[in-house]
């Protein structure tokens, strides 16, 4: 397995000359196996890696995308993925089921004017959509595909892939577990956490889903958009912080936790001093680092 990221702020992308190192487009990431090209998210490094696939002298045409989300910085990509308008290509989407719209509508919509000048009718690959929902586990040819929920408002998913080399583990947009329980309707925030005794043992259940799905994983992606003290300002925001991110890591025996979804104000040089304070905390062998636009991991497989 070869993962390569591509995006990873959250938001919106940014740049700025305080932020090359680690990167100003939003979340993306590819994985690939023998076989097999997926990627996770639509961000604006989808566009990245689309321009990449067209260099390549051989691309796979078969290609995966695995969405948590649909807020936008998540799928703003989509409509600049070059792929999508060569008909030699068969792309499957895979995203959460919803009551609110389909996947294949919300997208539809993202791409219609007066927001672009364009409609889905318009791209020229083979499309195929499918919803999926927590606890969904499938294969993408050697690759084992499980997803858990987490705490984002409208809910979205965590993905871990498998394959006999390696396990990584995706979780870029999530809250905490124990102060908002985000669902399907708007928040209203009354400045306090929950104390329904119901809403606490669903938070704590995703929790357990959360940790099993990260159990012993090579690495893992997961959203550390706030400082703590941003958190204790914007707890209804649907993000989590890095020591929160941390502590899942060590729960669930994480080899290497990727701190995720940087906040889009948040330098390089910040960066570096949260990387460096959450190191100095975590309980050996587990591993932090920041991902970075550009940042490849990879186990042993014959690509």
């Amino acid at each position: 397995m070869r993962v390569r990221i591509w995006g990873t702020r959250g938001s919106y992308p940014v740049a700025h000359r305080s932020m090359l190192r680690y990167g100003g487009n939003t979340t993306c990431v590819e994985v690939r196996t023998t076989k097999r090209c997926i990627m996770l998210d639509a961000g604006t490094g989808l566009r990245l890696l689309g321009d990449a696939l067209a260099a390549e002298p051989a691309p796979p045409r078969q290609l995966d995308l695995l969405m948590t989300h649909t807020h936008w910085d998540h799928i703003i990509g989509f409509p600049f993925f070059q792929p999508i308008y060569q008909p030699e290509y068969r792309i499957d989407i895979f995203g959460m089921a919803r009551t609110q719209s389909t996947l294949r509508t919300t997208l539809a919509n993202a791409l219609t004017d007066p927001l672009l000048p364009m409609s889905l009718e318009d791209l020229r690959a083979e499309l195929h959509f499918h919803e999926i929902d927590q606890g969904s586990c499938f294969n993408l040819g050697s690759v084992e595909v499980s997803t858990a929920r987490t705490n984002h408002p409208y809910r979205a998913l965590a993905y871990r892939l498998e394959t006999e080399a390696a396990s990584l583990v995706f979780i870029p947009d999530t809250g905490p577990f124990h102060t908002v329980l985000f669902g399907d309707e708007r928040i209203n925030w009354q400045g306090r956490p929950t104390d329904s005794d119901v809403e606490l043992q669903e938070l704590a259940a995703m929790r357990e889903a959360i940790i099993e799905l990260a159990r012993d994983a090579d690495w893992m992606l997961y959203d550390a958009q706030f400082t703590d003290a941003q958190y204790a300002q914007f707890p209804h925001w649907g993000h989590s912080t890095a020591s929160q991110a941390r502590e899942i890591a060590e729960a669930a025996g994480v080899r290497e936790l990727l701190l995720f979804h940087h906040d889009p104000h948040r330098s390089d040089d910040e960066l570096d001093a949260i990387v460096a304070a959450q190191s100095a905390l975590a309980r050996p062998p587990l591993v932090i680092r920041a991902a970075f636009e550009g940042m490849v991991l990879d186990k042993e497989e014959a690509l």
